[in-house]
């Protein structure tokens, strides 16, 4: 499957226990992703999970590469791609590197962000110009323990930066919230996050308004349709984060009553 046809249509917000390993399938490589780069990944655990790596080769579906290349890069935690010059042009005897991870680099770069894809490489060759602005970390392979460290301390620095902004998408998320959208979030909450749930009469002022704008929040998602006739909605994994929050409470302001032209209003101290 096209990765844009996979990306439109399959494509959903949970990240799968996975570092996504873009590198040369070739023999010569495997030493480097047995001893260094699937030790540095499998000794990270993300929310009490231990992380694996995701080679394509290594998949087991039935599905083509197009599609397991497409699946791993969208729902990893991270990608982590290995663009070590491969070889030297026998015309101009510049160096090249794999095309195949190159491909992979593209898909990565279109469909995550910046921070949740890692280049690595073990050569001091002129980079390619399209990736040459794009961090990356050179690493010697042959230093097998420290390449392991050195590895393994970069990808939790990048979960970390993933994490924290993930604190802030939530941040920023509860701070545009109605009134409406609130009173629909703790409503979620109280229910399994895998529980369906819908409004039938949404004729009423909060499912004009609320619904529609937790769905572009990205808060909620339809999942179906009840036989009733109205949409079916579950909470995103961020609006499950969102709703639970809510839950909990937001932080309580002090007021005091002032009159104005308009009437009392309540002006916080």
């Amino acid at each position: 499957m096209h990765p844009n046809t996979f990306l439109q249509t399959f494509w959903r917000l949970e990240l799968k226990p996975w570092i996504f390993v873009a590198m040369s399938f070739d023999q010569r490589y495997q030493s480097r992703f047995d001893n260094v780069v699937a030790p540095a990944i499998s000794t990270i655990s993300v929310e009490g999970i231990q992380l694996q790596p995701y080679r394509v080769d290594l998949s087991k579906s039935g599905d083509s590469i197009l599609t397991d290349i497409s699946e791993g890069i969208a729902h990893s935690r991270l990608v982590l791609a290995d663009v070590s010059t491969t070889g030297k042009d026998s015309v101009t005897g510049h160096a090249y590197r794999n095309a195949n991870v190159m491909y992979e680099v593209g898909i990565a770069l279109a469909c995550r962000q910046p921070h949740e894809v890692l280049l690595v490489r073990d050569d001091r060759d002129r980079f390619l110009f399209d990736v040459s602005t794009i961090p990356h970390k050179t690493i010697d392979f042959t230093c097998v323990d420290r390449a392991r460290s050195d590895l393994h301390e970069e990808l939790l620095g990048r979960l970390r930066e993933a994490k924290h902004l993930n604190d802030a998408r939530v941040e920023r998320a509860v701070s545009g919230l109605s009134g409406g959208e609130i009173g629909l979030l703790k409503y979620m909450a109280s229910l399994p996050p895998t529980n369906a749930w819908g409004r039938q009469n949404e004729g009423d002022v909060t499912g004009i308004v609320s619904i529609p704008r937790l769905l572009d929040k990205h808060l909620i998602r339809v999942v179906g349709e009840f036989e009733a006739g109205f949409p079916a909605y579950q909470p995103t994994p961020l609006g499950y984060v969102v709703a639970k929050l809510v839950e909990r409470g937001l932080p309580k302001i002090k007021a005091d009553k002032k009159e104005t032209d308009q009437g009392q209003v309540e002006a916080p101290k």
